[in-house]
C-alpha cells in the first residue's frame, strides 16, 4: 500500500515553474506533490505578459495554447514604449500574450493536474529539513488554535516558491539575500495612452528609478520599485495623458524581487545543494534589465525535472546535473547583466540616446532565450 505521506517529489509553490516541474516529474512516473501556501486561485504580482522565447515556447510545448478565458482585455499587447524625458518616445514592436497572473498559474495547475500529479493548496511550508534518503517537508495549515503541522517525506524538493523562498531559507540559512520590492496601484477608468502597449517611464533620465503603465479590463495599473521615491513625477509625468495627481488607487498591493545575481554569476551561491533544486525566483533566475520572471522559472523548472528523472537514484548526481544544465541560463543573465550596466554609461550621453539604448537592451533580453 502507497505511503500517503512519502512522495518521490515534492514541488513547492504552484507558478509556472512548480507546475511546469511538477507535470515533467509526473510525466517520468514519479509520485509528485505540488504544495501551494495560498487557496487557488490565488493572485501573483506580476504584470502578466507572456513576453520572452523561453515562456511563449515552454508555454506551448507543454500546456498547449493559452486560452481566451485566461488572457485580459487587451488579450495581448503589439509592443513597449520608452519614454525618458522629453526625449522622443521609442517603440519596441513585440506581439505579447496578456492575463492575470491568478487565471495562468491556475491553468497551468490544471494541465499538471492532467498528468497525475496531487495537489494541496492551503499548505504552507514551514521548513525543509535534509534526512537519511530525502527530506521531511514541515507544514502548517490554518491558523491559529485551529492550525496544526504535518510532517511529509520526500526524495526529491523542488523550491519553486519565489523570491522569499522558505525552501532557499532553510537550505541555505547562511545566504544573506538582499530584496527589492515592486509595488503596483490599480485605478478605474483608463489613461490617453495606448491600450495595447506596455508604457515605460523613465523620469530622472536614468535607467532607475522607473515606472510602467498598462491597461488591464476596466482599469490601468501603475508599477515599478520607485513609486514612493517617484510620487512627484508621476504626477506630471502622466496628468498630459488625464492621470489625476491626487485621484487614490482603487488597491494596492506589492512582492519582493531575490537580488542574487552577483551571488550566482559569482558561484557564492549554486542553487542546488544534495536532492534540493531551487528554481525560477527561488534560485534567484529572473532576468535583469525587464526584470521578467516567468520564462526563466518555466525554464529552470523543467531543467530541475529532468535531473531528477534521469537521476533518480543518485541525489549528488542529480544537483550537480542540474547545476551543469543551468550554465547557459547563468551566460544569458551575464550578458544582460552587462547590458544592465552599459545603460548607466550611455545614460550620460541624454535622454534620447538612452531612450534608444533602452529600447534595444529591451529587444535583446526578449530574443537572447533559447530553448
Amino acid at each position: 500500500m502507497m505511503d500517503s505521506k512519502f512522495f518521490d517529489v515534492m514541488v513547492v509553490g504552484a507558478g509556472p515553474g512548480g507546475a511546469a516541474a511538477a507535470k515533467r516529474c509526473a510525466e517520468k512516473g514519479l509520485r509528485t506533490l505540488l504544495l501551494e501556501k495560498k487557496q487557488l486561485p490565488r493572485d501573483k504580482v506580476c504584470s502578466g505578459m507572456v513576453m520572452g522565447k523561453w515562456a511563449c515556447q515552454i508555454i506551448q510545448e507543454e500546456f498547449g495554447p493559452i486560452p481566451e478565458s485566461v488572457l485580459t482585455d487587451p488579450p495581448s499587447l503589439s509592443g513597449h514604449r520608452f519614454y525618458v524625458g522629453a526625449a522622443e518616445p521609442q517603440t519596441l514592436r513585440w506581439p505579447t500574450a496578456l492575463s492575470w497572473r491568478k487565471d495562468l498559474d491556475f491553468w497551468m495547475v490544471q494541465g499538471a493536474l492532467k498528468s497525475g500529479v496531487i495537489m494541496r493548496d492551503g499548505a504552507r511550508v514551514s521548513s525543509v529539513t535534509p534526512v537519511k534518503e530525502g527530506c521531511r517537508i514541515t507544514l502548517r495549515e490554518g491558523s491559529g488554535k485551529k492550525g496544526g503541522t504535518e510532517a511529509l517525506h520526500a526524495r526529491f524538493v523542488i523550491g519553486a516558491d519565489g523570491a522569499a523562498s522558505v525552501v532557499r531559507r532553510s537550505i541555505f540559512p547562511e545566504l544573506k539575500v538582499r530584496f527589492s520590492g515592486p509595488i503596483r496601484e490599480f485605478y478605474r477608468g483608463a489613461l490617453n495612452l495606448e491600450k495595447d502597449i506596455f508604457h515605460w517611464f523613465f523620469p530622472k533620465g536614468l535607467p532607475r528609478p522607473r515606472f510602467n503603465v498598462n491597461h488591464k479590463g476596466n482599469g490601468f495599473l501603475i508599477e515599478g520599485s520607485g513609486l514612493r521615491e517617484l510620487r512627484k513625477e508621476i504626477g506630471e509625468t502622466l496628468s498630459p495623458y488625464g492621470f489625476d495627481p491626487n485621484g487614490k488607487p482603487e488597491w494596492t498591493d506589492g512582492c519582493a524581487i531575490s537580488l542574487l545575481h552577483d551571488d550566482l554569476l559569482s558561484g557564492a551561491f549554486k542553487p542546488a545543494r544534495k536532492n534540493v533544486l531551487l528554481t525560477g525566483d527561488a534560485a534567484g533566475l529572473i532576468l535583469p534589465i525587464t526584470f521578467e520572471g516567468i520564462g526563466s522559472a518555466l525554464k529552470s523548472g523543467i531543467l530541475a525535472a529532468e535531473a531528477i528523472s534521469k537521476h533518480f537514484d543518485d541525489e549528488s548526481q542529480a544537483a550537480s546535473f542540474y547545476l551543469k544544465s543551468l550554465d547557459a541560463m547563468l551566460e544569458t543573465i551575464r550578458r544582460l547583466c552587462k547590458v544592465q550596466h552599459d545603460l548607466k554609461d550611455v545614460s550620460e550621453g541624454g535622454a534620447d540616446l538612452l531612450a534608444k539604448a533602452l529600447r534595444d537592451a529591451y529587444r535583446e533580453t526578449l530574443v537572447i532565450q533559447e530553448t
